[in-house]
């Protein structure tokens, strides 16, 4: 009975040591005024394996906000302790399997604030010939296309320093599409469902 205990034992641990052990992200920007740091990785990102906090240079002490699976960055909010200035060298030091240094990378607040869960798309699924509605947390300036599942391009607007954009989708047929909005430093994608 002792063994299969501690074989059961032995197994969660060896999960929990493979969930917790995650490669440096590929690029990681200090901002917000030095309150937020932003972590990317070139593939979709599995929230669960994240560190759920993370310590940068001089001790200061960071906890995961906000991570939407299937994308591939998330945001982590300063809670104690000396940021790293924004656009200098830092290193996060723990959280990783590895520490993780990054440099001269900014990102504009209002670019942050597209990407951190700020932008609101309704109704989803929509009915053919309502408008898709989009709504931000500030105002923004961007380039919005729609796609559909085979890649090619079924709509193109933009958005000019507007926290909100209504978009007409009567051109549309049914189906799967996705909603990319982009401007010079950043994208995000949403999936969008237009039925009958």
């Amino acid at each position: 009975m002792k063994k299969i205990y501690f074989l059961f034992f032995f197994v969660a641990l060896l999960s929990f040591n493979g969930m917790s052990a995650l490669p440096c992200p590929n690029t990681a920007v200090v901002n917000g005024g030095g309150t937020k740091i932003t972590i990317s990785y070139d593939d979709p990102i599995d929230c669960l394996n994240l560190p759920p906090l993370i310590t940068t240079t001089g001790g200061a002490q960071w906890s995961l906000s906000n991570c939407s699976g299937g994308n591939d960055t998330a945001f982590y909010n300063l809670d104690m302790g000396t940021p790293p200035p924004v656009g200098g060298t830092f290193t996060i030091e723990t959280g990783f399997d590895s520490s993780c240094t990054f440099s001269d990378s900014v990102l504009p607040i209002s670019d942050f604030e597209l990407l951190t869960g700020s932008l609101n798309v309704y109704p989803n699924p929509l009915m053919k010939n309502n408008t898709l509605n989009l709504k931000f947390g500030l105002n923004i300036s961007a380039k919005i296309s729609m796609y559909n599942v085979t890649g090619k391009l079924a709509l193109v607007d933009e958005i000019n320093n507007s926290d909100s954009k209504q978009i007409n989708t009567s051109s549309l047929n049914n189906g799967i599409y996705f909603l990319k909005i982009s401007n010079d430093n950043v994208s995000t994608t949403r999936k969008v469902v237009i039925m009958k």
